[in-house]
């Protein structure tokens, strides 16, 4: 007789109850992990600035990086640093 109720209630513990999950559309904020991890992502592109054409002296021309991350374009001078030298503190 016990062992019929322990087999019973192994088998009533086993049972694993099917529940739909629940989903969710359209929740502001709430994002895909493509879309996140898209917002991390940073890209950038090389342009060169030539030199005035009505200066004086002689200026040379240069090269500035256009960078967009998450929609915000940042330009400058200095080539952007890679992830690995942002994630170990190196900036």
């Amino acid at each position: 007789m016990t062992i019929r109720l322990t087999l019973a209630a192994l088998a009533m513990l086993t049972i694993v109850p099917t529940a739909q999950a629940q989903v969710f559309h359209d929740l502001p904020g709430v994002v895909t992990t493509e879309e996140h991890e898209a917002e991390d992502r940073v890209t950038c592109e090389p342009r060169y600035v030539p030199p005035p054409e009505n200066s004086s002296r002689q200026i040379w021309g240069h090269t500035v990086y256009d960078c967009v991350r998450g929609g915000v374009m940042i330009t400058g001078r200095g080539q952007p640093l890679s992830r690995e030298r942002s994630l170990r503190g190196l900036d």
